[in-house]
């Protein structure tokens, strides 16, 4: 499972998340922003470690971000409680040398937009973690994501930095596709085997997608 951290896929320039990370006393920090599909995702995150956590989280459709995000409140876990919350992804995640994390949403008036995740070394999460994650959860939703167009800026669009370390995972939307064609399925279907190959091969997502498309893996 190393292999998740070892920076392999699209840079990313962490500068915001890593500032992120920080705030909340931890080493590293990865936020996401779901669209109405559950692969429709925008994520940032502050380095490899905190990249691989959140793909295995779309591996293996479970995690600290999809409960908070489920549940629409925070969600902290360390030490054991990892596995048991989580069989799979727990061991895994533990793998990566993560012994604790803090998921909590990202809120508007109407809903949850996504998740801000935090991951550390550490065994045990001091208790302030969860009230200072969701502070910087609400400056990062209210500041960053809400915030008015700046009149500065041309066209009066939002320069926002999160956006600017985003990953749109483009190549996965597109082998997903080629995968819906061949199998005619569903690109939802075609989404989860991409997901299933990657876990089998403990490899990124991404990885495992632009292998698709250039056709050098076919999914049999």
């Amino acid at each position: 499972m190393h292999a998740w951290a070892d920076g392999r896929g699209p840079a990313l320039q962490p500068v915001f998340m890593s500032a992120v990370a920080a705030a909340m006393g931890v080493g590293s920090a990865a936020a996401t922003l779901y669209g109405r599909r559950p692969a429709a995702a925008v994520t940032a995150a502050s380095d490899a470690l905190a990249r691989a956590a959140h793909d295995l989280e779309i591996v293996l459709g479970e995690g600290p971000a999809v409960t908070a995000m489920t549940a629409g409140v925070p969600v902290t876990a360390a030490g054991g409680s990892l596995a048991d919350r989580w069989p799979l992804y727990g061991p895994a995640i533990g793998e990566l040398g993560v012994r604790a994390v803090v998921a909590v949403p990202l809120r508007n008036a109407t809903g949850c937009l996504g998740t801000l995740c935090a991951y550390s070394h550490e065994p045990v999460l001091p208790s302030s973690v969860v009230a200072i994650a969701g502070r910087v959860a609400d400056a990062v939703t209210h500041t960053m994501l809400l915030s008015p167009p700046d009149p500065t800026v041309s066209g009066g669009a939002r320069d926002v930095p999160l956006f600017d370390e985003s990953d749109y995972q483009a190549i996965v939307h597109q082998a997903a596709g080629m995968v819906a064609v061949q199998f005619g399925c569903g690109i939802d279907d075609a989404e989860h085997l991409l997901r299933a190959r990657a876990f089998a091969d403990s490899l990124p997502v991404e990885e495992v997608a632009l292998s698709v498309l250039r056709q050098e893996t076919r999914l049999d």
